[in-house]
């Protein structure tokens, strides 16, 4: 038998995925992050994903920025084969639906990339992606997600890339 909660659901999810995904920003940027701030800021990148895939308002936006958010962290926490797990996935569906995503959500998804091949020792094919990243970032139409892509272009660890 299931258990009906008395509240709505489909609003809690939907205040979880906002809550969790912002409570990740102030640990990324954290340079003295303690381990057990690294796992919370990994875990609540997944649980803000798994949230925003059960809100009846889910895009393919917020599935591309989950897997965004599962990489960066990934990458910032130096979490190797799970990095590029999630940028290759946040790359693929944000190529694939180009449409459907933002200016910025493909600058994100070239500099998680970037990151994440640079974290694994491929600086060559990081490269590549750092300098697509780069120029992607003119091509923002909105100053203001102009401006916090560059924010975060120059912030947050590059593992030896940078030109």
């Amino acid at each position: 038998m299931s258990h009906t909660p008395d509240f709505d659901v489909d609003t809690m999810h939907r205040w979880f995925g906002v809550e969790c995904n912002n409570a990740i920003f102030p640990l990324l940027e954290k340079v003295d992050r303690t381990h057990e701030e690294t796992e919370e800021m990994i875990a609540l990148a997944y649980a803000a994903t798994v949230h925003w895939k059960k809100f009846s308002g889910h895009t393919i936006a917020n599935s591309v920025r989950g897997e965004n958010m599962i990489a960066t962290a990934l990458t910032y926490a130096g979490r190797k084969e799970g990095s590029l797990h999630h940028a290759k996935r946040n790359y693929d569906m944000v190529i694939a639906n180009q449409k459907d995503v933002q200016d910025f959500d493909v600058t994100y998804a070239y500099m998680v990339m970037a990151r994440s091949l640079a974290l694994n020792g491929a600086q060559e094919e990081a490269q590549e992606f750092y300098d697509k990243c780069k120029a992607s970032i003119e091509a923002i139409q909105d100053d203001e997600d102009k401006n916090i892509c560059r924010a975060d272009f120059e912030a947050g660890p590059w593992y030896g890339l940078r030109s």
